[in-house]
């Protein structure tokens, strides 16, 4: 289920969702909370763990983007869904994928064949099988953006998120998110 590229949080707008993998939580947390990211939901599969974080700075006036980068450092794995790029003017979502420091492919979802990073391409396979770029390309279909999620998630074997199972920090239920396949998220 990939619905969540809509709004990730149904309680919250401009919200990244981070896979992580090769690297704790805890150093995921903490480089984003020393770039004036606030983490909002999170949890642990048994291959990729989730982390759901403000899109902006809490700084007045700081609209940097993320340096995920360094974050993936040493061996991490991040795939990165920015949701609301820009909600105001209705911009689609972007994806970006680090590997130990580095960033390997990355694309708007307005723009699915003009990848860039070290291995652009990377994912063009799977965007073809999914009919979403290559020669035999459907881009009439309303669901573009759920099939882009979707064709990255499968390449990725990334867990599916459900709202359906709310877990907030502590079991209390009412505010988060869990993500099925063998992983849990709480929020905050």
């Amino acid at each position: 289920m990939t619905d969540w590229i809509h709004r990730a949080l149904p309680h919250h707008e401009e919200t990244n969702v981070v896979f992580f993998r090769g690297m704790t939580l805890d150093a995921l947390t903490r480089g984003l909370l020393a770039q004036h990211r606030m983490p909002l939901a999170y949890g642990k599969g048994t291959d990729w763990g989730l982390l759901m974080h403000d899109m902006l700075s809490w700084e007045e006036n700081d609209y940097d983007v993320v340096g995920y980068g360094p974050l993936s450092a040493g061996g991490g794995e991040l795939v990165v869904f920015v949701t609301e790029p820009c909600s105001v003017k209705g911009h689609r979502p972007s994806f970006e994928y680090h590997r130990d420091g580095h960033l390997i492919t990355a694309f708007s979802f307005e723009a699915l064949s003009q990848p860039w990073g070290e291995q652009p391409d990377l994912l063009s396979p799977a965007l073809m099988a999914a009919r979403l770029t290559g020669p035999a390309a459907d881009l009439d279909s309303t669901g573009n953006t759920l099939r882009t999620a979707q064709a990255i998630t499968d390449f990725f074997a990334l867990p599916d998120l459900a709202y359906d199972e709310v877990v907030a920090p502590g079991g209390t239920g009412g505010h988060g998110t869990s993500a099925s396949s063998g992983s849990s998220v709480s929020s905050s």
